[in-house]
Formats: structure tokens, sequence, C-alpha cells
């Protein structure tokens, strides 16, 4: 009998499916359905309206990372192309070809489609415009396209400031890393230089205003 009484009053304290149908119509899944184009798509977006923030350095606002050396001798290769008398959109498909960088082999790959199909230089080169030394490339074949100026020379010019920068940015990873090897010893010896350089010495000159 106890028993009895105890479930049927857990049955009337427990709200049920129509309770929570008023409170939460969402919830119990018999409301409306959400609209697509006012909710949010994905549960980190956040709510209607609310833009979605990121810190400063992430990947949505770090800029392609490509190997220079590479970019150059893709450059290298585009130029050899052009000297042959390849047309820009053959020369871009040779380079996308043999290129081993994978990102800027994509980018060949879009510019020599988008040529080969008679899309303007201005819209063709624009998928390099964010990686380096190709977007200078991009503006070398687009004033080529409109001055006829020689567009190999200007790739030479491009591929030895890539190599200049690739050199000086394994001078300055070589200098951080003597700087990182050097900064173990360093706090290794200071303990030393505190106990038997300093400490000595003002021990001695307390001890002697002391004694003064």
């Amino acid at each position: 009998m106890t028993l009895t009484l105890l479930l049927l009053a857990a049955t009337l304290l427990i709200p049920g499916p129509g309770l929570l149908t008023r409170l939460l119509p969402d919830a119990a899944g018999t409301g409306a359905p959400a609209d697509p184009r006012t909710g949010p798509k994905n549960p980190r977006d956040g709510p209607p309206g609310c833009r979605r923030w990121r810190w400063p350095g992430t990947r949505a606002s770090r800029p392609h990372r490509v190997d220079r050396l590479a970019v150059a001798a893709d450059i290298d290769l585009f130029a050899a192309c052009a000297r042959a008398g390849l047309s820009t959109s053959a020369a871009a498909h040779a380079v996308a070809a043999a290129g081993t960088e994978p990102t800027a082999a994509e980018r060949w790959r879009s510019v020599a489609a988008l040529l080969a199909i008679g899309v303007p230089a201005g819209r063709a080169w624009a998928p390099m415009v964010d990686l380096p030394g190709l977007s200078e490339l991009a503006g070398l074949a687009r004033m080529s396209q409109r001055s006829g100026a020689a567009i190999a020379d200007g790739c030479d010019r491009i591929s030895a400031g890539l190599r200049a920068d690739a050199a000086d940015d394994a001078t300055a990873r070589a200098e951080r890393a003597g700087v990182f090897i050097a900064l173990p010893l360093a706090l290794c010896f200071l303990p030393a230089f505190f106990t038997l350089g300093l400490a000595p010495v003002v021990i001695g000159l307390g001890t002697r205003l002391l004694a003064g």
C-alpha cells in the first residue's frame, strides 16, 4: 500500500509531456521547427545575429604560409616556359603539373583553367593575390597584358627576391635558436654567479660596515 502511494505521488509531482511542451516547445520536439535562415547552423555559431569573433592570429586571419624557395622555383619554371614561347595559360598549367608546393599548385591550376577559357588576366590571376611572390607575379601578368611588356625578366626579379627573403628567414631562425640554446645555460650559471661572485662581496661589505 505504501509503495502504491509513493508511486502515485511521484506521478503527480513529475511534470508530464504536456507541461514540458507548454514550457519548452522546442525541447519537447513538438514546437515549430527552427527557421534555418535565422537559427544557428552550428552549435558553435551562437544565437542569431551574433557574429563569430576570432582571436588575432587564428587560422581565419593568418596569412598563407608557403615555401618561398619552392615558389621561386615555380616562378623560374613559368619564366622559362614564357621564354620558350608558350602561352600564359600553358605555362601556368606546366607549373601546376610540376610544382612541389601544394597550395601554390592549386592556385596555378585555377589560373591556368581561367586563362584557358578566356577570362581576363585581372580576374584570372586573382587566386594568387594572397601568396608571397605569386601576388607580385599576378600584378606583373596584369601589367604585361595591358602594356605588352616581357614577363620573364620580372619573374627573375621576383624569384631572386623570394630567395633573398628565404635566406633572411633562415638566418633569423638560426639566431633565435642560438638565443634559445644559450638561455638555459645562463639560467644554470646564474645561481653560481650569485653564490660565488656576488654573495661574498655583499657579505664582505656588510661585515665591514657593521664592524665600523
